[in-house]
């Protein structure tokens, strides 16, 4: 390890133990913080338990167990896979997410190692302060249980805990959670390239805290009630001397009247209501910009003048009286960059963290030579299948 490495390694280290003795200000200050943590991708870190025994993978000198695999993907699976699917169905929606929890802790293994062959001799003494720190936590908060179910005693704890701060401290002297600058014309080019994808963000998850499209940009909508009002000979009540028209509008008073005097529009349109009434004359959400069908077309427009809980009437089209309440409206809105900004310079930044982890990662996995990783991942994913097939019978009785 070269002298400049070491010392950073140390500062590393150091700055574990002082962030573990003062919590409160080591969310301010420092690269330990949960928060700064929080940006480092490590795969299934909560699961750097003892090796058990079985049919294993091979990774330099460690193992990994098919039970190791598989135990913690079923309740995924239990989600993304429908009850009663086939091998093949299975084995379509299984075998990435199986893979992806192999290669995890191959990853684990990899950086465990990596840091252990980076850290200076006197490792476990440097870190045992760090270690005693976590596990007086977890004692202070009183969760044995939550460690019992994780299938840990307390040195296993402790051996989890010396494994996860060692991984991290190799992390920051690798320089992986620097973040590094983001020029103006970077975040421009971003912003510019989601809205040429009408901000459709195709993945989501990529990585932690990434801009989802509710932040970014609404669709305008409208939701209201209506009594709809037929003028029509067998729908209105016709007085002498009234035409239709004038029955239909008459009607239309009374019941604004009643609402005015506190009675429920939904009551009133299951009970005049010559269309949804069933509903209380409920409209499911109608979008901004939507073409209606007359004549029913004028509603849109007139709730452009109204606020969210107003009743208008009586509204004449095309035959009929409408009397509408505006239960919902939201205008169309998509934000600006400026708006933006500050959230697109913490995504590049996540982006450029994740991709130099990702190269870290494969460089590792290339040197390790792993062989047999399909073959692995075959039989977990076939131990799977007869778990979540008895599972699914268990449940189905």
């Amino acid at each position: 390890m070269s002298r400049i490495n070491l010392i950073l390694f140390m500062m590393c280290l150091a700055g574990l133990v002082l962030s573990g003795g003062c919590e409160n200000d080591a969310r301010t200050t420092g690269k330990f913080t949960e928060e700064e943590m929080a940006k480092i991708p490590f795969a299934n870190q909560e699961n750097l338990l003892p090796l058990s025994g079985g049919l294993a993978l091979s990774v330099k000198s460690e193992t990994i167990t098919i039970g190791q695999v598989v135990t913690p993907v079923m309740n995924v699976l239990k989600v993304n896979v429908p009850a009663g699917s086939s091998w093949d169905s299975f084995r379509v929606r299984a075998r990435p997410v199986v893979k992806n929890a192999v290669v995890g802790k191959i990853t684990d293994i990899l950086l465990y190692q990596e840091a252990r062959k980076n850290a200076p001799d006197n490792i476990d003494e440097l870190l045992k302060t760090a270690v005693e720190v976590e596990v007086n936590k977890l004692r202070h908060n009183q969760a044995h249980e939550d460690l019992a179910e994780q299938g840990m005693d307390w040195e296993q704890y402790r051996e989890f805990q010396k494994k996860k701060l060692l991984i991290r401290s190799y992390y920051v002297s690798q320089n992986l959670l620097e973040d590094k600058p983001v020029s103006h014309s970077d975040m421009l080019e971003h912003y510019e390239a989601m809205q040429q994808d009408d901000f459709k963000f195709k993945d989501p998850n990529y990585f932690q805290d990434a801009l989802q499209k509710e932040n970014v940009k609404w669709e305008g909508f409208i939701v209201f009630r209506l009594i709809d009002i037929h003028v029509e000979p067998d729908k209105v009540e016709v007085e002498d001397g009234e035409t239709c028209k004038d029955a239909a509008l008459r009607k239309a008073r009374m019941l604004i009247d009643r609402i005015n005097k506190g009675a429920d529009f939904g009551e009133l349109a299951k009970e005049h209501s010559h269309y949804r009434a069933s509903d209380g004359g409920l409209w499911t959400r109608v979008s901004e910009g939507s073409n209606l069908k007359k004549p029913y077309d004028i509603l849109p427009g007139q709730a452009e003048k109204m606020e969210v809980g107003e009743v208008a009437g009586p509204v004449e089209s095309d035959g009929h009286i409408f009397i509408m309440k505006l239960e919902q409206k939201r205008k169309s809105w998509v934000a600006s960059f400026e708006d933006l900004q500050p959230r697109i310079e913490k995504d590049i930044q996540s982006a450029r963290r994740k991709e130099h982890f990702d190269r870290l990662i494969s460089k590792l996995i290339s040197e390790a030579q792993i062989s047999g990783l399909e073959q692995f991942v075959d039989a977990c994913l076939d131990k799977a299948w007869r778990r979540w097939e008895s599972d699914w019978s268990l449940s189905s009785k």
